[in-house]
């Protein structure tokens, strides 16, 4: 603890020589990486200009070499099916009112799924799959995979109930067949897949699919790097949700049975849903760099088996991750919207059964993103006002109290144990419990993390702008550096100044109401706070900067009107000297907190 106010102005005047130091550090080191970086390219430029010189002639020949020797083994793997190893790409688009999907008879697969309602950070439709890393299909005996094939569309037609059916089929020289069978349903994100093998003991192994999907998943979001974070490998794995982190290259196998398996962003995700077990699977992750518009590429290879007729039927989902649609796909997949933080798992049930149907209908009837946040603010003040108002009611009674405590902590000068005590006894008398008062704090943690995972993951957030914020689901970078600030990054969130500010003023005003104000660590503690709070908030969602806002600006009206309207002072001072005739027994915390304080200052005596 600090002794007096100049060792406070000492560290104060270390963390910023401190700062300075790595800010300057930190810069030396960024020109010394890039002196070498090109040191290297003209190293790389003389040993490439070195080398023996190759005609485009030669570069050519040899392409069209490698080609023919690729496509002369796939040939010879695909053993019947060799006639259907080349062709021409045929692409087919089917709009369903929420989504266009476009299909390809290579591989007789989906290629490309394009959102109708959902943009980008570049303000263009929202497109999930459709990269030339992505891949669907499975591995014949002959040991070709169905990727390489090219189908032929045998259907595609509108059903009575509005839904479309596209087939693709593949057949070998010897009659066996292939055929898979898509069905659109109108305004849905999911496409049911139908496999039918016809001839499937000679085709596959086990009467099971070895089924593989690569996905390189796109970035959505203006914030790459919010979005990583939220990034999983998810999955059903014996009835309980499971997910492994996506930030970063890794490979992993799953040994038990699933029921669906997908590569989830913060926002939107891509998933294969089976009405039976799928096992062994291996996945592998790897990440990709910074500096480009893509998160990782998801490969998965996994066992599907077929039914004794020889078909296998799958759900593939691309779209949003709204909490209705996912509960509505198949079992578990709702876990996928993470509506808790570690470690409050609990705030879970908190979203799903209040906080977030309270803020749909908010956001169905209010018509703005930001007024629906001010009003759940004020919902769960109101929920939460019989729990918060005693501790509220305390504080104004703390301030109202505050000169008679100093008296009293003037009349002990060094004794403060046996301040403490009279303390105790002061309090009690004027009806303040002083642990009521930790309540409002200790309340405000799970609430915080359930509205953090809640704005962090709500997709009706995403988008919308308010007052000066583009969109709430990422900061608002209103100030903008130009360059990167260890810990606080290259902007300054205006949402995140007001939170910070407003907590300054609800720091001045609990000082207010503490008798040890010569304390500097409590004394210099409302400046400090705030600005440890800035550089938390600076990178968090407006939406959640903005929440703190509000919910602080109601505290501090909350606060003034009880002091102001609802306690009486001289009323108040009245009743403690009334309770001060009054003998009343001391409780047993008392009396062992009075016992503790003595031993402790015969200790040091």
């Amino acid at each position: 603890m600090f002794k007096d106010k100049n060792t406070v102005i000492g560290f104060t005047l270390l963390a910023l020589l401190m700062f300075a130091y790595f800010t300057v550090t930190t810069k030396q080191a960024n020109e010394a990486k890039a002196k070498k970086e090109i040191a290297q390219q003209k190293d790389d430029s003389t040993r490439l200009a070195n080398l023996p010189k190759i005609t485009p002639e030669q570069v050519k020949a040899q392409q069209a070499d490698s080609l023919a020797n690729e496509t002369n083994k796939v040939v010879s793997a695909a053993g019947g099916f060799k006639t259907l190893i080349q062709g021409t790409e045929q692409l087919t688009k089917v709009p369903n009112g929420v989504a266009t999907f476009t299909f390809t008879n290579k591989g007789g697969r989906v290629k490309n799924v394009q959102l109708t309602n959902y943009k980008n950070y570049n303000n263009q439709q929202v497109q999930l799959l459709g990269d030339s890393a992505d891949a669907f299909g499975y591995n014949l005996s002959t040991g070709v995979n169905t990727m390489q094939l090219y189908f032929k569309q045998v259907s595609n037609t509108t059903n009575a109930d509005g839904s479309t059916s596209i087939a693709y089929q593949a057949g070998d020289s010897a009659g066996k067949t292939i055929t898979h069978l898509y069905t659109i349903q109108p305004n849905s994100y999911v496409v049911n897949l139908t496999i039918q093998l016809q001839g499937a003991a000679q085709l596959v192994t086990g009467n099971t699919l070895s089924l593989s999907q690569a996905v390189m998943v796109q970035q959505q979001d203006a914030d790459k790097s919010y979005e990583s974070q939220n990034s999983k490998f998810a999955y059903l794995n014996g009835g309980t949700y499971d997910m492994y982190d996506a930030t970063y290259t890794r490979n992993f196998d799953i040994e038990k049975p699933i029921k669906w398996f997908g590569y989830k962003q913060r926002f939107f995700s891509s998933l294969i849903v089976s009405p039976t077990d799928m096992q062994g699977a291996k996945v592998a992750i790897v990440n990709q760099p910074d500096t480009c518009h893509k998160m990782f590429l998801a490969t998965t290879s996994i066992n599907v088996p077929l039914q004794a007729n020889g078909t296998a039927s799958l759900q593939l989902f691309t779209g949003p991750n709204d909490y209705k649609i996912l509960s509505n796909l198949g079992t578990g997949t709702k876990e996928i919207m993470q509506l808790h933080s570690t470690p409050f798992g609990f705030v879970k049930w908190i979203n799903r059964g209040v906080v977030m149907p309270v803020f749909d209908w908010l956001l169905k009837h209010s018509g703005s993103v930001g007024l629906a946040i001010a009003l759940l603010t004020l919902v769960i003040r109101i929920l939460t006002a019989p729990l918060m108002f005693p501790g509220y009611r305390n504080s104004a009674k703390m301030k109202i109290l505050r000169p008679d405590l100093d008296k009293l902590k003037a009349k002990f000068k060094d004794d403060q144990q046996g301040f403490a005590v009279e303390q105790m006894k002061f309090l009690k008398q004027a009806g303040v419990n002083q642990l009521a008062g930790c309540l409002p704090g200790l309340l405000q943690i799970p609430i915080f993390f359930a509205l953090f995972a809640l704005f962090t993951a709500h997709i009706g957030v995403r988008g919308e702008s308010f007052l000066w914020a583009n969109d709430l689901s990422v900061f608002d970078d209103v100030i903008k550096f130009g360059f990167n600030i260890p810990a606080l990054g290259n902007h300054l969130s205006l949402f995140a100044i007001t939170a910070s500010v407003t907590s300054f003023f609800i720091s001045l005003y609990s000082m207010s109401m503490t008798p040890d104000q010569d304390n500097p660590v409590l004394k210099y503690m409302p400046y400090f706070f705030p600005v440890i709070m800035l550089f938390i908030f600076n990178k968090l969602p407006s939406a959640l900067t903005w929440y703190y806002t509000v919910s602080n600006i109601f505290t501090l009206v909350i606060q003034f009107v009880i002091q102001k309207y609802l306690i009486n002072g001289e009323k108040l001072k009245a009743q403690i000297e009334l309770n001060k005739k009054t003998v009343k027994p001391k409780s047993k915390f008392q009396e062992r907190y009075e016992q503790m304080m003595e031993a402790q200052k015969a200790k040091q005596k």
